[in-house]
């Protein structure tokens, strides 16, 4: 009964409010991509959003009494047309919020809060590029053709990255991690910007972990936009979640669990991906030619199990092993401040089962074993005011019984606190896997996460977000920390890092069993505390 307590509240708020007559007034939205103290730096930004999301995109002053601040912000429009521009915003991997206007606002003014504008919802750190001295240029174009009818934008980054650990790892690994990785961003526009191409290939060499030295094609796929329709061919990555922590309802795109291991980090998954945008909502088909196997570290590599994880021989289920066709069909939709998408996928379990195997040599490895699973799932996120209430919910078959999980939490911002510009964000949330004990595939079964968000709204775009996670059964818990800040136009600061401890450190004479035991699941990670600084130069 209390499992499902957080599903009825939001159906029933969301319930309640289609039920509720019609204002008589109607208001508008837009969205908006940040504000800026610089009106050059808004200009340049709406430039760019707007090449990258082939939608107008302006920059609105606000005053209060601390200056002038300068908006970027989609000029108004019905919610069809703002459902594509979001979708095409989530592909970017941008940052928005959703601004409503009432009639017979004085102007945007009253919109801002002491010190800014009106402060983003609750999500994801994310770390965008520095915004460019120049708007982007067109390439050249064929004689007699329209200047305006073919776009491109071109962008590479180059970043050092250097991981330091409290002590060596639990096989002699090395303390000190240095790494060099560089990422390309290509997006070309023809056909009146009703057709695009985007290419990002993605490359890093780590000087200790040789497995963490890799090759990803992370996008590259071909879109044409319909009046009412997307569809999207290619290499793609595709987000779905509204919780901090835990991403349980995020499945289409493999984790690249050498990258981070906080499952941020996606391969790039083939597919073809049918839009269809309609008064009731939006409807995404999707066909998932070809399974990409997760990463793994290797011998010298941290962050990893005990034994190592060998992923050059993985164990499928499905007799087509890695060319099986997988499919997902997801509705989304939003209700005034409740936005919800519900899907089914079905398919290879992006997620594998870890199964000992002995070598001739005698060693112990583990063989990661992916099942042909049936998922279904619901995201639900409810904005009212300063509070943000999220929810996700799964039902999985294919790992034994059928079982199901949830994560539920809330944010609270709070707005210039102090009476400066920072804003503070609160989070809490409750993870749950019914399996409990038997939930090998994940450390997320019973925890509690609690969380703090600053975002300093400076012209260096400086946050951070700090964070624990504990088990109430076990006492297992990590802390877990991120920020990042803007140096000058082109450079960007980040700084992570991650505690772990709670559980005991795998026993040398039995390390199956410290590695497969219920109530010390993070015992491989115990010896993996680390600072991670990453420079980041972009061209």
């Amino acid at each position: 009964m209390k499992r499902g307590f957080g599903i009825f509240i939001l159906l029933g708020a969301a319930v309640g409010y289609t039920a509720t007559p019609a204002a008589d007034v109607e208001s508008t939205a837009s969205l908006v991509f940040g504000s800026f103290s610089s009106p050059e730096n808004a200009a340049n930004w709406a430039a760019r959003v707007s090449l990258l999301l082939n939608t107008p995109i302006e920059v609105e002053s606000l005053r209060n009494a601390q200056g002038v601040w300068y908006r970027v912000v989609t000029t108004a429009a019905s919610e069809t047309t703002l459902n594509a521009v979001r979708r095409a915003a989530d592909s970017h991997k941008l940052t928005y919020w959703r601004l409503t206007r009432l009639p017979g606002s004085p102007d945007v003014v009253a919109e801002t809060l002491p010190g800014k504008s009106k402060p983003p919802p609750p999500g994801p750190v994310r770390h965008a590029p520095p915004v460019r001295a120049r708007e982007p240029e067109p390439i050249a174009h064929e004689p007699g053709k329209d200047a305006a009818d073919t776009n491109s934008q071109l962008d590479f980054d180059l970043g050092l990255q250097t991981r330091t650990y409290r002590v060596e790892g639990f096989n002699g690994q090395s303390r000190f991690q240095p790494s060099l990785s560089a990422q390309l961003d290509y997006y070309r526009t023809w056909d009146k910007e009703r057709q695009s191409l985007t290419f990002a290939p993605y490359i890093r060499y780590d000087a200790e972990d040789s497995e963490r030295s890799h090759f990803d094609v992370r996008e590259l796929f071909w879109s044409q936009v319909g009046n009412d329709w997307d569809l999207h061919v290619g290499v793609r990555q595709v987000f779905w979640g509204v919780t901090e922590f835990h991403h349980l309802v995020d499945i289409l795109n493999q984790t690249d669990l050498v990258e981070n291991i906080d499952g941020e980090d996606k391969l790039g998954q083939p597919m073809v991906h049918l839009s269809l945008v309609r008064d009731w909502g939006i409807l995404d088909i999707f066909a998932l030619p070809g399974f990409r196997e997760r990463t793994f570290p290797g011998q010298d590599g941290r962050l990893r199990t005990v034994p190592m994880v060998d992923g050059d021989h993985p164990i499928y289920e499905s007799g087509a092993r890695n060319t099986r066709v997988d499919g997902a069909i997801r509705w989304s939709h939003n209700l005034g401040p409740f936005e919800f998408g519900i899907y089914h996928f079905t398919g290879t379990s992006r997620e594998p089962q870890l199964v000992p195997w002995g070598l001739t040599s005698g060693e112990i490895v583990l063989r990661p074993r992916y099942p042909v699973i049936d998922q279904t799932g619901l995201e639900a996120l409810a904005v009212l005011g300063d509070w943000a209430l999220k929810l996700e919910v799964i039902t999985r078959s294919g790992f034994g019984a059928r079982y199901a999980a949830f994560n539920v939490g809330f944010e609270k911002t709070l707005v210039g606190v102090m009476g400066t510009r920072t804003d503070l964000g609160l989070v809490a949330e409750y993870m749950f896997d019914d399996r409990d004990d038997e939930a090998f595939n994940t450390v997320f079964e019973h925890d509690l996460a609690f969380g703090t968000r600053w975002s300093m709204n400076d012209i260096a775009d400086t946050q951070a977000l700090l964070g624990v996670v504990w088990d109430v059964k076990t006492e297992e818990y990590f802390f877990s920390m991120e920020a990042s800040r803007r140096l000058g136009e082109t450079w960007t600061l980040l700084l992570e890092g991650r505690v772990f401890g709670g559980a005991d450190e795998p026993d040398s004479n039995a390390p199956l069993q410290s590695l497969f035991d219920a109530d010390n699941k993070t015992a491989s990670l115990q010896r993996d505390d680390f600072i991670q600084l990453e420079l980041t130069k972009y061209f």
